[in-house]
Protein backbone atom coordinates (compact mmCIF):
# COMPACT_ATOMS: atom_id res chain seq x y z
CA UNK A 1 0.00 0.00 0.00
CA UNK A 2 1.47 3.35 -1.02
CA UNK A 3 1.19 6.61 0.94
CA UNK A 4 -1.85 7.92 -0.94
CA UNK A 5 -3.68 4.63 -0.52
CA UNK A 6 -2.84 4.54 3.18
CA UNK A 7 -4.17 8.06 3.74
CA UNK A 8 -7.31 7.26 1.72
CA UNK A 9 -7.92 4.12 3.76
CA UNK A 10 -7.33 5.94 7.03
CA UNK A 11 -9.72 8.72 6.05
CA UNK A 12 -12.33 6.14 5.14
CA UNK A 13 -12.02 4.51 8.54
CA UNK A 14 -12.41 7.86 10.26
CA UNK A 15 -15.55 8.62 8.27
CA UNK A 16 -17.14 5.22 8.78
CA UNK A 17 -17.76 4.64 12.49
CA UNK A 18 -19.46 1.30 11.77
CA UNK A 19 -16.53 -0.20 9.89
CA UNK A 20 -15.03 -3.28 11.54
CA UNK A 21 -12.04 -3.70 9.22
CA UNK A 22 -9.45 -5.99 10.86
CA UNK A 23 -11.96 -6.79 13.60
CA UNK A 24 -11.72 -3.39 15.30
CA UNK A 25 -14.51 -0.90 15.63
CA UNK A 26 -13.88 2.76 14.89
CA UNK A 27 -13.65 3.82 18.55
CA UNK A 28 -11.09 1.13 19.27
CA UNK A 29 -9.00 2.08 16.25
CA UNK A 30 -9.06 5.74 17.26
CA UNK A 31 -7.92 4.85 20.77
CA UNK A 32 -4.95 3.02 19.31
CA UNK A 33 -4.18 5.92 16.98
CA UNK A 34 -4.38 8.54 19.74
CA UNK A 35 -2.25 6.39 22.04
CA UNK A 36 0.45 6.08 19.39
CA UNK A 37 0.39 9.83 18.71
CA UNK A 38 0.69 10.49 22.43
CA UNK A 39 3.64 8.12 22.81
CA UNK A 40 5.39 9.66 19.81
CA UNK A 41 5.03 13.16 21.23
CA UNK A 42 6.31 12.04 24.64
CA UNK A 43 9.30 10.35 23.01
CA UNK A 44 10.06 13.54 21.09
CA UNK A 45 10.02 15.56 24.31
CA UNK A 46 12.39 13.08 25.93
CA UNK A 47 14.81 13.53 23.05
CA UNK A 48 14.60 17.32 22.93
CA UNK A 49 14.63 18.05 26.67
CA UNK A 50 17.30 15.58 27.73
CA UNK A 51 18.81 17.79 30.42
CA UNK A 52 15.43 18.44 32.00
CA UNK A 53 14.85 14.68 32.08
CA UNK A 54 18.23 14.13 33.74
CA UNK A 55 17.39 16.70 36.38
CA UNK A 56 14.03 15.23 37.35
CA UNK A 57 14.43 11.55 36.46
CA UNK A 58 12.68 9.48 33.82
CA UNK A 59 9.52 8.77 35.84
CA UNK A 60 8.89 12.40 36.77
CA UNK A 61 9.62 13.53 33.23
CA UNK A 62 7.23 10.94 31.80
CA UNK A 63 4.46 12.29 34.03
CA UNK A 64 5.35 15.87 33.10
CA UNK A 65 5.39 15.04 29.39
CA UNK A 66 2.03 13.26 29.60
CA UNK A 67 0.46 16.27 31.28
CA UNK A 68 1.90 18.58 28.64
CA UNK A 69 0.79 16.41 25.72
CA UNK A 70 -2.72 16.05 27.13
CA UNK A 71 -3.03 19.79 27.78
CA UNK A 72 -1.38 21.05 24.60
CA UNK A 73 -2.70 20.13 21.15
CA UNK A 74 0.02 19.53 18.59
CA UNK A 75 0.46 22.64 16.43
CA UNK A 76 2.53 20.84 13.80
CA UNK A 77 2.81 17.39 12.28
CA UNK A 78 6.59 17.77 12.60
CA UNK A 79 7.65 16.31 15.95
CA UNK A 80 10.94 18.23 15.65
CA UNK A 81 8.96 21.47 16.04
CA UNK A 82 7.16 20.41 19.20
CA UNK A 83 8.01 21.85 22.59
CA UNK A 84 8.50 25.57 21.96
CA UNK A 85 6.19 26.35 24.89
CA UNK A 86 7.33 23.47 27.13
CA UNK A 87 9.26 25.81 29.42
CA UNK A 88 6.12 27.89 29.98
CA UNK A 89 4.19 24.75 30.84
CA UNK A 90 6.86 23.71 33.35
CA UNK A 91 6.61 27.12 35.02
CA UNK A 92 2.92 26.41 35.73
CA UNK A 93 3.40 22.74 36.65
CA UNK A 94 3.01 22.63 40.43
CA UNK A 95 5.06 19.45 41.07
CA UNK A 96 8.07 21.16 39.44
CA UNK A 97 7.99 24.08 41.87
CA UNK A 98 10.72 22.48 43.99
CA UNK A 99 13.13 22.90 41.06
CA UNK A 100 12.69 26.58 40.15
CA UNK A 101 15.59 26.47 37.67
CA UNK A 102 13.85 23.79 35.60
CA UNK A 103 12.06 26.35 33.42
CA UNK A 104 15.33 27.98 32.40
CA UNK A 105 16.93 24.61 31.71
CA UNK A 106 14.02 23.77 29.41
CA UNK A 107 14.78 26.99 27.54
CA UNK A 108 18.41 25.85 27.25
CA UNK A 109 17.38 22.45 25.88
CA UNK A 110 15.04 24.07 23.36
CA UNK A 111 17.76 26.49 22.23
CA UNK A 112 20.21 23.63 21.74
CA UNK A 113 17.60 21.74 19.75
CA UNK A 114 16.95 24.74 17.50
CA UNK A 115 20.68 25.13 16.97
CA UNK A 116 21.00 21.46 16.07
CA UNK A 117 18.22 21.67 13.48
CA UNK A 118 19.40 24.92 11.89
CA UNK A 119 20.13 24.84 8.17
CA UNK A 120 23.70 24.86 6.88
CA UNK A 121 24.83 28.15 5.38
CA UNK A 122 28.15 29.57 4.17
CA UNK A 123 29.93 31.61 6.84
CA UNK A 124 32.76 34.11 7.13
CA UNK A 125 35.99 33.52 8.99
CA UNK A 126 38.74 35.51 10.67
CA UNK A 127 40.47 36.32 7.33
CA UNK A 128 37.40 38.28 6.21
CA UNK A 129 37.34 40.10 9.53
CA UNK A 130 41.03 40.99 9.19
CA UNK A 131 40.32 42.75 5.90
CA UNK A 132 38.21 45.38 7.65
CA UNK A 133 39.79 48.46 9.18
CA UNK A 134 38.82 49.04 12.80
CA UNK A 135 37.02 52.26 11.90
CA UNK A 136 34.99 50.46 9.24
CA UNK A 137 34.11 47.54 11.51
CA UNK A 138 32.43 49.79 14.08
CA UNK A 139 29.84 50.86 11.53
CA UNK A 140 29.10 47.35 10.29
CA UNK A 141 26.18 45.04 10.99
CA UNK A 142 26.70 41.32 11.46
CA UNK A 143 24.31 38.70 10.19
CA UNK A 144 24.47 35.51 12.23
CA UNK A 145 24.10 31.86 11.36
CA UNK A 146 20.64 30.52 12.34
CA UNK A 147 22.25 28.03 14.72
CA UNK A 148 23.33 30.86 17.03
CA UNK A 149 21.13 30.88 20.13
CA UNK A 150 21.34 33.05 23.23
CA UNK A 151 19.90 32.06 26.60
CA UNK A 152 20.00 34.13 29.75
CA UNK A 153 18.91 33.25 33.26
CA UNK A 154 18.69 36.14 35.66
CA UNK A 155 18.80 33.86 38.69
CA UNK A 156 20.29 30.44 37.95
CA UNK A 157 23.75 29.20 36.87
CA UNK A 158 22.51 27.49 33.70
CA UNK A 159 26.01 27.01 32.29
CA UNK A 160 27.20 25.26 35.45
CA UNK A 161 24.09 23.06 35.54
CA UNK A 162 24.66 22.11 31.92
CA UNK A 163 28.33 21.35 32.62
CA UNK A 164 27.35 19.25 35.64
CA UNK A 165 25.22 17.01 33.45
CA UNK A 166 28.13 16.64 31.04
CA UNK A 167 30.23 15.19 33.86
CA UNK A 168 31.48 18.39 35.47
CA UNK A 169 31.40 19.38 39.16
CA UNK A 170 28.18 20.05 41.03
CA UNK A 171 26.60 23.41 40.28
CA UNK A 172 26.36 26.00 43.04
CA UNK A 173 22.82 27.34 42.70
CA UNK A 174 23.69 30.31 44.90
CA UNK A 175 26.13 31.59 42.29
CA UNK A 176 23.36 33.42 40.46
CA UNK A 177 22.41 33.95 36.85
CA UNK A 178 24.48 33.07 33.79
CA UNK A 179 24.34 33.51 30.03
CA UNK A 180 24.91 30.97 27.27
CA UNK A 181 25.96 31.28 23.65
CA UNK A 182 24.87 28.15 21.81
CA UNK A 183 25.79 26.89 18.35
CA UNK A 184 25.12 23.61 16.58
CA UNK A 185 28.17 21.84 17.94
CA UNK A 186 28.93 23.54 21.23
CA UNK A 187 27.90 25.94 23.94
CA UNK A 188 29.73 28.19 26.35
CA UNK A 189 29.14 30.63 29.15
CA UNK A 190 29.60 34.29 28.28
CA UNK A 191 29.52 37.39 30.44
CA UNK A 192 26.49 39.64 30.71
CA UNK A 193 28.29 42.31 28.71
CA UNK A 194 29.16 39.82 25.97
CA UNK A 195 25.58 38.54 25.92
CA UNK A 196 24.33 42.13 25.59
CA UNK A 197 26.76 42.74 22.73
CA UNK A 198 25.64 39.69 20.72
CA UNK A 199 21.98 40.32 21.52
CA UNK A 200 22.28 43.87 20.18
CA UNK A 201 23.99 42.66 17.02
CA UNK A 202 21.24 40.07 16.55
CA UNK A 203 18.67 42.85 16.77
CA UNK A 204 20.39 44.71 13.92
CA UNK A 205 22.53 47.23 15.79
CA UNK A 206 25.91 48.12 14.30
CA UNK A 207 29.06 46.97 16.05
CA UNK A 208 29.77 50.40 17.53
CA UNK A 209 26.32 50.75 19.09
CA UNK A 210 26.38 47.18 20.37
CA UNK A 211 29.80 47.83 21.89
CA UNK A 212 28.57 50.96 23.63
CA UNK A 213 25.62 49.09 25.13
CA UNK A 214 27.81 46.24 26.34
CA UNK A 215 30.31 48.56 28.01
CA UNK A 216 27.48 50.35 29.79
CA UNK A 217 26.50 47.01 31.30
CA UNK A 218 30.09 46.09 32.17
CA UNK A 219 33.06 48.37 31.37
CA UNK A 220 35.34 45.32 31.57
CA UNK A 221 33.51 43.34 28.89
CA UNK A 222 36.00 41.39 26.77
CA UNK A 223 34.74 42.34 23.31
CA UNK A 224 37.77 40.94 21.49
CA UNK A 225 37.07 37.54 23.01
CA UNK A 226 33.40 37.40 22.00
CA UNK A 227 34.15 38.58 18.46
CA UNK A 228 36.77 35.84 18.19
CA UNK A 229 34.23 33.31 19.43
CA UNK A 230 31.65 34.39 16.85
CA UNK A 231 34.08 33.97 13.97
CA UNK A 232 35.98 30.88 15.11
CA UNK A 233 32.72 29.06 15.80
CA UNK A 234 31.59 30.01 12.29
CA UNK A 235 28.54 31.96 13.39
CA UNK A 236 28.83 35.02 11.12
CA UNK A 237 27.15 34.83 7.73
CA UNK A 238 27.75 38.35 6.51
CA UNK A 239 29.20 41.76 7.37
CA UNK A 240 27.50 44.76 5.84
CA UNK A 241 27.42 48.53 6.21
CA UNK A 242 24.65 49.81 8.45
Amino acid sequence: MNYVQAITTFAGLLLDPHSTKDGLHFAERMRHYRANCRLNRIAALQSIFSNVMQLVGEDFFAALAREYVDATPANSADLHAMGDDFSNFIAQFAPAAELPYLTDMARVDWARWRAYLATDEAVLGLPELAELAATDFASMQLQFHPSLQLVQSAQWPIADILAMHAGGPSADLAQGGQQLLISRTQWQAISLGQWTFVQSLSAGDCVGDALEGALQIDPNTNIQNIISILFTQKLVLNIQAS
